[in-house]
């Protein structure tokens, strides 16, 4: 009778659990690609895209046809505050006797290895990240080491990453650009790179074939 107790709450908690994730899956299949939500497969994930994407800054009109976009204040603040507590909290015994580190001089060493990259990536995201485009170039800053230009000429694509938190954009003839996911007025941007997109294949514009990059999830 005890046994029976106890398998009831925790087979229930299971079939909640499994009925939870199927019809959030069904729910973001619902949404398009390029959703916020394009990821996401348990609350959990939900719930922090929704707080990512909050508290968007106007658009900056840098005149000439010009406008720049920053990450929201929400993943600004929100992803190196989640790291950073991930980082204090998660038990990293199994990681350290992985890579046969004993040295607490070598561990603290890591621990300062990951917090000078949290650290640069949160100046990035906070200083330097945007996303400057007008109706024939987009350059993206702070993604990678040095400004990604590209010309919107040949843009065939725009969708969201599978993994990565970030819009990718695939071009017929051009390397493909990574931007920040949650970017601020994200979806008049996305209706931009649309109809640029759809314009450009209804002129002879085509699909590139999936790089090795692509094929690796990256």
């Amino acid at each position: 009778m005890i046994f029976e107790q106890t398998l009831f709450p925790l087979l229930a908690s299971a079939g909640c659990s499994v009925f939870l994730t199927h019809g959030i899956v069904r729910w973001r299949n619902a949404k398009s690609r390029t959703s916020i939500f394009a990821q996401d497969s348990n609350p959990e994930e939900v719930g922090f895209s929704a707080l990512s994407s909050l508290f968007s800054r106007a658009p900056i009109d840098l005149g000439h046809g010009k406008t720049e976009l920053r990450p929201t204040w929400g993943i600004r603040l929100l992803a190196p505050l989640v790291a950073l507590v991930f980082l204090i909290f998660m038990d990293f015994s199994e990681f350290w006797r992985s890579l046969g580190l004993e040295s607490t001089t070598s561990q603290f060493a890591v621990y300062v290895g990951f917090g000078l990259v949290l650290g640069y990536s949160w100046f990035m995201m906070l200083f330097v990240q945007r996303i400057v485009y007008d109706d024939h170039y987009i350059v993206c800053h702070g993604v990678d080491l040095r400004p990604q230009s590209r010309r919107l000429s040949d843009l065939v694509d725009i969708r969201v990453h599978e993994k990565r938190p970030a819009l990718v954009l695939s071009f017929s003839e051009q390397p493909t650009l990574y931007v920040p996911k949650f970017v601020s007025h994200r979806e008049t941007f996305i209706r931009d790179m649309e109809e640029i997109s759809a314009n450009n294949i209804n002129n002879g514009a085509v699909h590139p074939l999936p790089r090795w990059q692509e094929h690796i999830g990256f």
